[in-house]
């Protein structure tokens, strides 16, 4: 594939410093769970959320288990033709695995969510890390997103090549019915691909 051999070719170029991710050289790459319009995460399920030692209530927020522990992928249409997790260090912000994307004759078309119940009432921050290419696509539409109580905010981004990660913030997020859900959403033409990481929610 075009844009893998790319990458390879890239990253071997490239020292660790420069990667950022993993804390060693190479990484192996590794496709856990198939494309599909569900595919792993909780099926829809809500999650009492529970922080990290970071203070982090997103589950698997750097999709460093094995699937998509926590998460409902939502492969619209069945478009998007690689939706995985990777195992691959040059293409994480953080950790050594990332949710990785991809499609070559087909749009990509997909949304990875979860709903967090249990929340103490109070303001919480939204972030979220992606890189990657939209494939020439002018009008593609890149987003992290927060619903609460039926209201969506957006955080909008964009791909700007490989390993040119963009950090979005949705910050002032205002709970006062213990739930939230918090989201990336990512719309593009044949050709598309990247990866994404690090989405956190942390109370302000």
């Amino acid at each position: 594939m075009k844009k893998k051999l790319i990458a390879g070719i890239l990253a071997a170029g490239m020292s660790v410093s420069l990667l950022g991710c993993g804390g060693s050289e190479g990484g192996t790459e590794k496709s856990s769970t198939e494309s599909g319009s569900e595919a792993g995460g909780n099926e829809g399920g809500a999650i009492t959320a529970q922080a990290d030692e970071n203070g982090n209530y997103v589950l698997n927020g750097s999709f460093e288990e094995a699937d998509f522990t926590g998460w409902t992928i939502n492969n619209v249409d069945n478009t998007t033709e690689e939706l995985d997790i990777y195992t691959r260090e040059t293409d994480c912000s953080d950790g050594v695995q990332s949710l990785h994307f991809y499609s070559s004759s087909s749009d990509v078309n997909f949304t990875a969510e979860q709903t967090l119940t249990g929340l103490e009432e109070g303001t919480y921050k939204l972030t979220g890390s992606i890189q990657g290419d939209a494939g020439g696509d002018p009008d593609a539409s890149i987003y992290f997103y927060a619903v609460i109580d039926g209201e969506t905010v957006k955080a909008d981004t964009s791909l700007n090549g490989y390993l040119a990660w963009n950090t979005a913030e949705l910050d002032g997020l205002n709970v006062t019915g213990g739930e939230i859900t918090v989201g990336v959403s990512v719309t593009t033409a044949p050709g598309g691909w990247g990866t994404i990481d690090g989405i956190t929610l942390v109370k302000e």
